[in-house]
């Protein structure tokens, strides 16, 4: 009896920490929206999203220098320029939630995008959907919520 109640305590400790593991998703491939026009764009490196299953819904970290400089349109100004590295999208409200006809749904988030490193601390707020399939995050729509009106989007994959 004594080991039965050893394998129930194991199996709850192994469920609760896969259920808080994250993800780790790579674009693979990006496009921007100018004008109301889409077009294919590169960032040198990849952009890779972290999410974190113990974290708040519509949290996660993003991190790719090129890109958060873009978005960012380089307003920041960092002692340490690799704080553009990786971003945190943090404190989400839900905006939305839909189901497409693909069975696709789109979550949109309203919240903070920090850049935090040692001294160096910027914010900005920002509008992003997720889309997911099947429990699953396919893409990312992220765009400022005040001002330039550029709109990035990137397909994603799983990093293993």
């Amino acid at each position: 009896m004594k080991n039965y109640y050893a394998l129930l305590l194991l199996l709850f400790f192994v469920s609760v920490n896969y259920a808080q593991q994250g993800q780790t998703l790579i674009a693979d491939k990006a496009w921007l929206n100018e004008s109301e026009e889409w077009t294919d764009f590169q960032y040198s490196g990849q952009v890779v999203f972290s999410t974190t299953g113990a974290g708040e819904e519509g949290t996660f970290r993003v991190g790719n220098y090129d890109f958060l400089y873009d978005f960012c349109e380089g307003k920041a100004k960092f002692s340490n320029k690799a704080t553009y590295s990786a971003a945190e999208f943090a404190h989400p409200r839900k905006v939305s939630a839909q189901t497409d006809k693909q069975g696709v749904l789109n979550s949109t988030y309203e919240g903070t995008l920090i850049f935090q490193s040692d001294k160096d601390y910027y914010s900005v707020m920002a509008v992003v959907t997720v889309l997911e399939k099947g429990g699953n995050i396919i893409g990312v729509k992220m765009r400022l919520k005040e001002g330039n009106r550029r709109e990035y989007a990137f397909s994603l994959k799983s990093a293993s």
